[in-house]
């Protein structure tokens, strides 16, 4: 199947490979592997000019491709309300491409924010990495898709790649009950739930003042000590660009790990 699309907002290939680390980025062409109806599938993009051609060997691959890339949303209310935002306004006319980079599923998310509880995102990537090489299947291309949701079952096989013993029972139960129970399941907490919203859903109003690396960003923004920002605080500030709060700590991401970011004014700390 191949398609054309013109986004509602202007794209660019994404300057990450995204949660779990399988989507391919190569001369400006974005693939991704994943498993349709028991097959391994593979869906690529190509940026020329303006618009996007997408292509893959199965319709749904595509279509979640697309969706991975957000390239149907229309950023424009976003950029109108904050581009000259003292906090953001630089980097946003910097970077006014920069996009959400989505996985194709949603139970992917929730699988990867469990692992991704570690503080240590390395050991993080390397968990997931393993695991995805145990249990998941390697297209032709080369490309690896996800495990199925089924091997996140085994929280013995979790444990062998490296996932500490509670975080691997966590994920064991998430993975057999509904997606809209997973709030129940002990050990999914506010954090876990916005990685499923952000990168699974499509969310932007989402609750992130728990995400420590994003709460470091922000601080290094405004000049202060690493880990002095509070959570309740953090809240406060990202809730400053409701309904768009997964989009602003994109932007916070992509400018706090630079040093000698800060805000363009001191009045940017005001709330409003």
């Amino acid at each position: 199947m191949e398609v054309v699309v013109k986004p509602l907002w202007p794209s660019e290939p994404p300057r990450g490979v995204g949660y779990g680390s399988l989507l391919r980025v190569e001369r400006g062409i974005a693939r991704r592997a994943m498993v349709i109806d028991g097959e391994p599938h593979l869906a690529e993009a190509a940026w020329q000019g303006d618009r996007v051609h997408l292509r893959g060997s199965h319709e749904r691959a595509v279509e979640r491709l697309r969706f991975m890339l957000a390239l149907d949303d229309d950023l424009a209310p976003f950029h109108r309300a904050f581009r000259s935002d003292p906090l953001l306004g630089r980097v946003m006319r910097g970077l006014p491409k920069l996009r959400v980079l989505r996985v194709p599923d949603p139970f992917e998310a929730l699988a990867w924010g469990v692992i991704f509880q570690l503080i240590d995102v390395q050991r993080a990537g390397q968990i997931a990495w393993a695991f995805t090489r145990a249990h998941g299947v390697q297209h032709e291309s080369g490309l690896w898709t996800a495990p199925p949701r089924a091997a996140f079952e085994n929280a013995a096989a979790l444990e062998a790649c490296g996932l500490a013993p509670t975080q691997a029972r966590t994920l064991a139960r998430v993975a057999r009950v509904p997606i809209e129970r997973a709030g129940t399941v002990s050990g999914v907490g506010e954090w876990t739930l916005a990685q499923l919203q952000l990168f699974g859903e499509g969310r932007y109003d989402v609750a992130l003042a728990r995400d420590v690396g994003i709460r470091n960003a922000y601080a290094r923004m405004i000049g202060v000590r690493t880990g002095s920002v509070s959570e309740d605080a953090f809240r406060e500030a990202l809730d400053r660009y409701a309904p768009w709060q997964g989009l602003a700590a994109q932007y916070m991401i992509a400018i706090g790990w630079r040093s000698g970011a800060r805000y363009e004014s001191v009045h940017a700390l005001r709330p409003r």
